[in-house]
């Protein structure tokens, strides 16, 4: 069978891409299952307890047999392992091409546009094919592509993810803008217990001979929130740095609500690296950026680099 899926603990923008995808397949007629690797972000949950939506899919994916289509994510190093080259038969993305693309040989559709939400693409299939989504698809896919670009506030927005919202927004009543700040607010009630895995700190990236590590938190009042939780943000980002033996490693904190960016670092050297890259000034730990930046802007803004980095 085919098997629709993203990449390890998928937020809501891959989690609705499988799941409305899937069930388009299967409305075309054709044997589709989705699967979630790991335990998909809260955000998730937040919006399925919501709105009363019981996610299944498969429990797993034994099959050797399974063909594989990937949303939300085109590159290999974070592809689970059943998945390789032989078997990945579709990608559907909105991140910039990885470098493995060109292996993908049995890959025969390929859509990797550069826009707010994977979500925004599997809406538009939709409306393209002449099927409605459930009720269920079309909310995931709308507060995917919401919360993906944050409310519309990430530089990343495009006018097709504006156009997908509207469109979803008008064949489901109970799409309504209020719930936006309800989930954005839900979303910000992290247990300490849970911070490490909502500041995404585990994947560091090699550029310029370098192990560069840039997480991200997205929350609601955001100062206030770093104010309450600094001394736990500290000692995360001490053990992170300890296990993932990085050399350079900060934390971009979003706010979702009022749309601007703080960067968190502890050392002198990362401060340096994030004022002579992203042009952002410190004051003790916290550089704010007026306007919301997000971390693949910074990240790729590292790649680009012209220069080496030894802060």
């Amino acid at each position: 069978m085919k098997v629709v899926t993203s990449y390890f603990e998928p937020d809501l923008d891959g989690t609705s891409s499988m799941y409305a995808y899937a069930e388009l397949l299967n409305k075309q007629g054709e044997d589709v299952g989705y699967y979630i690797w790991g335990n998909a972000k809260n955000e998730v949950a937040i919006v399925c307890n919501k709105f009363n939506i019981c996610l299944g899919g498969l429990k797993n994916i034994e099959d050797k047999n399974n063909k594989y289509i990937l949303v939300d994510l085109n590159s290999m190093d974070q592809m689970h392992e059943k998945i390789n080259e032989e078997n990945l038969i579709e990608i559907i993305d909105h991140h910039g091409l990885s470098r493995f693309l060109p292996n993908y040989k049995n890959a025969s559709r390929v859509q990797i546009d550069k826009l707010g939400a994977a979500a925004t693409i599997v809406t538009e299939r939709y409306k393209a094919s002449g099927f409605i989504p459930s009720r269920e698809a079309a909310i995931m896919l709308y507060y995917g592509i919401i919360s993906n670009s944050i409310n519309f506030k990430a530089s990343i927005t495009s006018p097709r993810d504006i156009e997908a919202a509207k469109w979803l927004k008008s064949i489901c009543d109970e799409i309504r803008e209020e719930k936006i700040k309800e989930i954005f607010m839900e979303k910000s009630n992290i247990k300490d217990e849970n911070l490490r895995v909502e500041m995404e700190c585990e994947l560091p990236m090699k550029t310029h001979e370098k192990n560069v590590l840039v997480g991200q938190l997205e929350i609601c009042n955001i100062d206030d929130f770093i104010k309450q939780k600094e001394k736990l943000i500290i000692s995360i980002l001490k053990d992170i740095k300890q296990e993932k033996e990085v050399d350079y490693l900060f934390v971009n904190c979003v706010d979702i609500l009022n749309g601007f960016s703080l960067v968190y670092c502890l050392d002198e050297k990362t401060k340096r690296l994030v004022e002579e890259i992203l042009q952002l000034k410190f004051n003790g730990n916290l550089a704010k950026a007026e306007k919301l930046i997000q971390r693949k802007e910074m990240t790729k803004a590292i790649r680009e680099y012209k220069g080496d980095l030894d802060f």
